[in-house]
C-alpha cells in the first residue's frame, strides 16, 4: 500500500510538472540513462545552490553521473529504489546530497570520500541503515560533513546513537535537524572512553568485517553464475554486463570508464552503454573527414586525390 502512494505521488507530481514545461520521467525509464540526466528539472533550491532533481524516478542504481559534467552542487535522488549510495564519478562541485525515502541499506564512503571530498550536507531520512560500521566509515572519509540526516533509519534505535555519531563525525554541526551543542560533543568523547563505547565500537567493526564477508561471498557467487550464463547482449543493462566482467579485462574496463568520462555528448554515452551492453568492447566513432577547399566546393582529401 505504501509502495502504490508512493506511485501516486509521483504521478502527481508529473502532471504538474508536465504543465510546467518539464518531461515526464517518473513511467518512462527505470535507468538513470544520459538521456534521463540531460533531461531532468534544474533549479536553484533555497539554499542557493544548483541543483540537479532525479526525485520519484523509481531508479534501483545510481549510474552515468559522469553526463552530469559536475555541474551541479546538489543532487535530489529523494523517493527512489537506491539500496547503495555508491558508484559517484569525480564531483568536486558537489556538496549536497537528497537521498531520503529510498531502500539504502549500505554506503560506499570511500567512493563517496574520494569523488565527492567536498560533501558537506547528507540526507538519508527514511532508508535502511542499520549498522554503526556505516557511520564510523562515513566519519573518515567525509571530514567536511556538516549536516547529516538518519532520522527513520534502524541505526537511529541503537543505544547512544546520537552519541556515538557524533563523536565519529567530529564535523557535524547539525545531526536529524538539530544542532550539536558543545555539552553533547564533552558527552560523546566521555562516551568514547568508556566501556559502553568501547562495546559500541567494538560492534561496529565486527558488523563491518561481517557484512563484508557476506557481500564478497555474495559477490563471488554472482560471478561465478554470469560467467556460466553471460551471452553478449542478453544482460538486463550495461552495469550489469560490466559487473559481471565476462567480456573485459581490467585494463578494457579502466578503458571504458575514461571513454565515459571523456565523451562529449549523451549520445556518446548511449553508444558506449550500448556496446558494454552486448558485451562488445566499444570503438572510438569515426572522425570526420579532413575537407579542402576544391573548385569552389568542400571535398574530403581522398576525393580529391580519386580525381
Amino acid at each position: 500500500e505504501g509502495r502504490e502512494k508512493k506511485r501516486g505521488r509521483a504521478r502527481n507530481c508529473g502532471r504538474g510538472e508536465r504543465d510546467s514545461g518539464y518531461v515526464d520521467l517518473r513511467e518512462s525509464t527505470m535507468r538513470l540513462s544520459a538521456a534521463v540526466l540531460q533531461t531532468a528539472e534544474v533549479r536553484t533550491n533555497p539554499l542557493g545552490e544548483r541543483e540537479l532533481v532525479l526525485r520519484g524516478l523509481s531508479v534501483p542504481l545510481i549510474e552515468n553521473l559522469s553526463a552530469t559534467l559536475d555541474q551541479y552542487d546538489s543532487l535530489d535522488l529523494t523517493d527512489n529504489d537506491l539500496i547503495q549510495l555508491e558508484n559517484f564519478p569525480k564531483s568536486l562541485r558537489l556538496s549536497s546530497l537528497n537521498c531520503g525515502d529510498n531502500a539504502i541499506e549500505g554506503i560506499d564512503a570511500r567512493n563517496v570520500g574520494k569523488n565527492v571530498p567536498n560533501l558537506t550536507s547528507l540526507v538519508l531520512t527514511n532508508n535502511r541503515i542499520s549498522r554503526l560500521d556505516e557511520v564510523r566509515k562515513l566519519g573518515e572519509s567525509c571530514p567536511k560533513l556538516e549536516f547529516l540526516s538518519l532520522m527513520g533509519n534502524p541505526v537511529t534505535r541503537r543505544q547512544h546513537y546520537r552519541l556515538y555519531v557524533i563523536h565519529k563525525i567530529p564535523s557535524l554541526k547539525v545531526l536529524d535537524f538539530t544542532k550539536v551543542k558543545d555539552a553533547e560533543r564533552a558527552r560523546a568523547k566521555r562516551l568514547a572512553q568508556s566501556a559502553a563505547g568501547a562495546a559500541m565500537e567494538s560492534d561496529a567493526l565486527r558488523e563491518g568485517r561481517d557484512h563484508a564477508a557476506a557481500a564478497s561471498k555474495k559477490s563471488s557467487a554472482n560471478t561465478a553464475e554470469a560467467a556460466k550464463t553471460f551471452e553478449p547482449g542478453g544482460g538486463t543493462s550495461a552495469t550489469d554486463a560490466f559487473s559481471s566482467g565476462a567480456n573485459f579485462t581490467r585494463e578494457e574496463k579502466e578503458r571504458i570508464r575514461t571513454m565515459v568520462a571523456e565523451a562529449e555528448s549523451p549520445e556518446e554515452i548511449e553508444r558506449i552503454e550500448e556496446c558494454v551492453r552486448r558485451g562488445v568492447f566499444p570503438s572510438k566513432p569515426p572522425s570526420p573527414p579532413h575537407l579542402t577547399e576544391d573548385g569552389g566546393r568542400k571535398r574530403s582529401s581522398a576525393e580529391i586525390s580519386e580525381g
